[in-house]
């Protein structure tokens, strides 16, 4: 993912791209400034070295549109921001008292930072638009407006600085940018198993649109070629992706702490002069001879250097990356990147409609499994590495017996690794000590006989060599109780992973039915959305230029027919009219 962190947002402050308002055109190739044209303008002059007086609107929107019921345009504190600058007037912005960024005529420009806090819809954070970026003073996440009298004429929204430049591309270092918007998109999506909350995250987001109103007048009523473009416009989009809480997520990190503990509780009961390793060397000392016992085990068994938490910790708070999508394990998130499904948010033409793809979903869904596949397999490696490596002390003493006689004190020693013991490397050391001498070893060569029993010396040679036995019996135990855990722990979680692969395909499944992405909408030009507008030209007048940085259509699946559509990010510059 273009993160996540994959992510994982990716979103832009680097460098402020800011279009000059000073776009001129020249009229060095006419030697008579007046021009005869028909009866509406008659014979008149247009100079645009200064001289021009002209009226201009402009504005910067937000928000706008519907959402969930909520007409966005009637919302107070999401008002837009317009400004007309008259030639006779001249300022006249809307709302009265937006801010006033130190106009000096025949240039005014105000902005108009909203309070996004104060909106109240359901199912809608937007407070993330709100925060301003160091530098950025007045107005970072504002509304901009610009007019002079000359014809100049810009509008910016967004994150925008005070000059009205934007401030966010998809190259923005994350920690530069506000916490993106969200919308709610549980409701939207059909029922999905296991998903307990789907939103729809949108970086930050600016448009900006700048016009030369009387080099346009120039081209449009007199025919004059202007030197450089008359409107420019600009957008830019941080980001935008799905974010899924999932249950199935944490259960899978859930698994894993659960796990460890079983272990931690396995490793307690094997250690100690009385635990199982202890208890199993006894009963197998004695399996060596039978007839023979071995009384309770005095000393130690430790095992050391075994931190199964801090092992499995650092997997626990990976966010695995695919091509489009991320596993927050930390977090117990999924997270679409809803420009890998359907294409490039930034620098598209015009009116770019980006297509959600479902095709991608086996792909997807592929990815993933392998994915968490490779997560727990890593996990149950490290697991069993680290009891490899984890070291194994043994210092157990005990005496045998038999026939009523006590045969000798054994000894049993060992440090090494699990892992040198598991394959081997490794032997149990014994060591006998107190074996009775003289003539009472007759006596209990008789009394052994007559048990059945091997001779004194044929017992203790058993015992003396009994090393290699108790090892292979040590070693079936930590298997059992620990390398077999590990390998059960592997099977849980690759059942577990299943639960969510489903939730992530059946929402990247669903996601064309409901969400429709466009972006760089202009009004004015070919393939703008239904319902979109612009004052065109007149006679006497420029066209509106408006750009709107992401248009988002949200459907209900179950009932199609039921969409509202949200306009992120408008600049608007023009109409500008002779007066």
């Amino acid at each position: 993912m273009n993160r996540r962190t994959r992510t994982t947002l990716a979103a832009v402050v680097g460098a402020v791209l800011v279009i000059p308002l000073g776009i001129t055109a020249t009229t060095a190739s006419w030697n008579d400034r007046e021009w005869a044209h028909g009866e509406s303008i008659g014979t008149g002059i247009l100079s645009c070295d200064g001289d021009a007086v002209l009226d201009t609107r402009s504005r910067g929107t937000l928000l706008a549109g519907q959402l969930f019921g909520v007409d966005l345009d009637a919302v107070a504190e999401l008002e837009q921001l317009s400004l007309t600058v008259d030639a006779d007037d001249g300022p006249q912005p809307r709302p009265g008292d937006a801010i006033d960024l130190a106009s000096s005529p025949p240039t005014y420009t105000y902005a108009n930072p909203f309070d996004v806090t104060a909106v109240d819809i359901v199912g809608v954070n937007l407070t993330g638009f709100a925060i301003a970026l160091p530098g950025a003073q007045s107005g970072a996440a504002s509304q901009w407006t610009r007019g002079a009298t000359d014809g100049r004429a810009a509008g910016a929204s967004g994150l925008v600085n005070d000059s009205g430049g934007i401030l966010v591309s998809e190259t923005t270092p994350g920690p530069q940018v506000p916490q993106p918007a969200r919308i709610d998109l549980t409701r939207l999506l059909p029922p999905i198993t296991g998903l307990d909350r789907a939103e729809l995250e949108i970086g930050a987001v600016a448009a900006s649109a700048q016009l030369d109103g009387c080099a346009a007048l120039q081209e449009q009523v007199w025919g004059i070629a202007p030197s450089q473009a008359v409107a420019e416009r600009d957008y830019g989009i941080a980001g935008m992706e799905v974010v899924l809480e999932a249950p199935a997520v944490e259960a899978l990190t859930g698994a894993v702490t659960a796990g460890v503990a079983d272990l931690d509780a396995a490793v307690g009961a094997l250690v100690g002069q009385s635990g199982l390793i202890a208890q199993n060397l006894r009963a197998n000392l004695a399996l060596a001879v039978p007839g023979v016992a071995a009384a309770s085990m005095a000393g130690d068994v430790t095992i050391t250097g075994l931190d199964l938490s801090g092992t499995v910790a650092p997997f626990l708070g990976l966010t695995l990356d695919g091509d489009g999508f991320a596993i927050d394990l930390a977090n117990g998130r999924i997270l679409v990147d809803v420009e890998r499904l359907a294409g490039p948010l930034n620098n598209a033409p015009p009116n770019s409609e980006l297509v959600l793809n479902a095709d991608v979903v086996n792909a997807i869904v592929a990815e993933a499994g392998a994915l968490l596949d490779d997560w727990a397999s890593d996990v149950t490696e490290a697991l069993r590495t680290a009891i490899r490596d984890a070291r194994l002390g043994i210092a157990l003493t005990t005496s045998v017996s038999a026939a009523g006689y006590t045969l000798a004190t054994v000894r049993l020693g060992l440090d090494a690794t699990i892992g040198q013991v598991l394959s081997g490397d490794a032997t149990i050391g014994v060591t006998l000590s107190n074996q009775p001498t003289g003539l009472i070893v007759g006596t209990i060569n008789l009394a052994l006989g007559a048990l059945g029993l091997p001779t004194l010396s044929s017992i203790l040679s058993i015992l003396g060599g009994s090393g290699g036995a108790l090892t292979a019996a040590l070693a079936n135990l930590l298997t059992t109780e620990l390398m077999n855990r590990v390998t059960s722990l592997g099977a849980t979680l690759s059942a577990l992973s299943a639960p969510v692969i489903d939730v992530l395909g059946g929402v990247v499944n669903a996601l064309p039915t409901v969400v429709s992405v466009m972006v760089n909408v202009q009004p004015d030009q070919e393939g703008a959305p239904p319902g979109s507008s612009f004052v065109p030209a007149g006679p006497r007048s420029t066209a509106e230029f408006a750009v709107t940085a992401l248009r988002l259509g949200l459907a209900d699946a179950a009932v199609p027919g039921d969409v509202a559509h949200i306009l992120f990010a408008t600049g608007s510059a023009g109409p500008v009219d002779l007066p």
